[in-house]
């Protein structure tokens, strides 16, 4: 990458600090931060809506703050940060102009980014792009095999992106005609709606996701959640209301295998074999595609964590595909029993470590989402969003979670302004949790922890 872009700068003096010990899938020699645009610089507008590359060391997310690289733009943009080089650059740009840019996603080597945009030069509404940072292109990701636009646009929440860049999923609003979605290879049906796709930018060819058992469009049904495509752009995850599957109750989680044209439920148990009696919410896969993290409060039949009682469960469950085995994650011990089934938002890694937040009283009547670390093997549900004395942030954070394919680099939202010292600037900043061993430059390591 052109470090010398007015688009690029560096960033290699981005502020972080010791971290109290936490429970970790390797070894411990991480590096805790804040994300800041240079030495002494805080960003001048609110960050969101993160993610985080397979192999950890890219971090993107969706900034009000026009002082990452010095842009004159006035609105949200989308922002790469590269932890290995210090480089950060405005995603959402084009010819050194800066535009609306949020919920970007990132390819597995940090080199795609693709993110929701309002800009008529792509199309009606939202549509979906596709960046390549490494030559600066850009192309339109939510557009048929003949490369017309999604004519109504596209939901304005959530895409996703696989790991080689390849594959882009997001859910339009109005119909993609002549799109082969159904396994026979037939169109879907015009005048559907709402349905999920996946582009394939080699060929052009979009398939769509949200596919009942007899080959049909959902009808609406499915919604596209973050995390929602695996490496390989083979799976995706989504939540729909209505069975996808024979004899599967309503509301559950379901994983589509785009290459075998089959659909799989997965908030389900051993147990519950037809899914959940409660609903489901917010499903996560894996890059590998072995795992996929999901809440479902309630219980419904899915297993008590400590095979007793409901108030054991932190209401995020972690199915793993290749064993069929549904785990009930613990509550974290520092929530109280009453504060059971409060845990929400998930991000699972190729090791089944899942990243989430739960509602943590911190002072107070009140209580502010946390973010925890669930290890499978190492025990219960850590805190990893606290000061280092061992502190809860005291404000909100993991509305948006990442994590990288090993569990070593992770990244969140927070609005806390008592985890950095030097934080000032009064809004949600992005923070990350990087083992040193994902960078490959050390001296830029270290000097990253000061």
């Amino acid at each position: 990458m052109n470090a010398s872009s007015p688009l690029r700068m560096s960033a290699c003096a981005l502020i972080a600090w010791g971290m109290a010990m936490v429970a970790c899938p390797a070894r411990a020699d991480f590096i805790y931060a804040r994300l800041v645009p240079g030495a002494g610089v805080e960003a001048n507008g609110a960050s969101t809506s993160v993610d985080v590359s397979s192999d950890g060391r890219t971090v993107v997310f969706a900034s009000d703050a026009n002082n990452w690289v010095g842009d004159t733009y006035n609105g949200t943009r989308a922002v790469a940060v590269d932890l290995d080089t210090g480089v950060v650059e405005a995603v959402s740009a084009l010819g050194g102009s800066v535009f609306r840019g949020i919920s970007p996603v990132v390819s597995g080597d940090g080199r795609y980014v693709a993110f929701l945009t309002i800009n008529p030069s792509y199309g009606p509404n939202w549509q979906v792009l596709r960046k390549d940072r490494q030559t600066g292109a850009l192309e339109l990701a939510s557009a048929t095999a003949t490369g017309q636009p999604a004519s109504s646009g596209t939901e304005d929440n959530t895409v996703s992106i696989s790991a080689d860049g390849r594959y882009v999923a997001f859910q339009a609003v109005a119909a993609m005609t002549g799109i082969a979605g159904r396994p026979d290879g037939s169109s879907a049906p015009a005048g559907s709606s709402g349905e999920i796709y996946v582009k394939d930018m080699a060929t052009g060819q979009v398939k769509m996701a949200s596919v009942l058992a007899n080959g049909s469009a959902s009808g609406s049904n499915c919604s596209l959640q973050p995390h929602a495509l695996s490496a390989s752009g083979r799976y995706l995850a989504m939540l729909c209301s209505d069975a996808m599957v024979a004899g599967a109750t309503s509301g559950q989680a379901y994983v589509r295998d785009l290459q075998s044209n089959t659909t799989e439920l997965i908030s389900r148990s051993a147990a519950a074999a037809s899914g959940s009696s409660a609903f489901a919410y917010r499903p996560a896969i894996s890059p590998g595609g072995r795992f996929v993290s999901f809440q479902n409060r309630s219980y419904g039949g899915l297993g008590y964590a400590d095979g007793a009682s409901e108030t054991s469960n932190s209401g995020v469950y972690l199915r793993d595909r290749q064993t069929g085995v549904t785990t009930a994650i613990p509550r974290p011990p520092v929530l109280p029993a009453g504060s059971y089934d409060s845990c929400a938002v998930s991000a699972v890694s190729d090791v089944g470590s899942v990243v989430f937040h739960c509602n943590y009283a911190w002072v107070g009547p009140g209580s502010y989402p946390q973010v925890f670390l669930f290890v499978p093997g190492a025990g219960s549900p850590e805190m990893i969003s606290g000061t280092t004395g061992g502190q809860p942030g005291n404000s909100a954070a993991g509305y948006s979670i990442g994590v990288n394919a090993s569990g070593l680099s992770m990244a969140w939202e927070s609005s806390a302004s008592n985890i950095d010292p030097d934080d000032g600037n009064g809004v949600s900043d992005i923070f990350v949790l990087v083992d040193e061993s994902v960078l490959s430059d050390v001296i830029f390591a270290y000097g990253f922890e000061n």
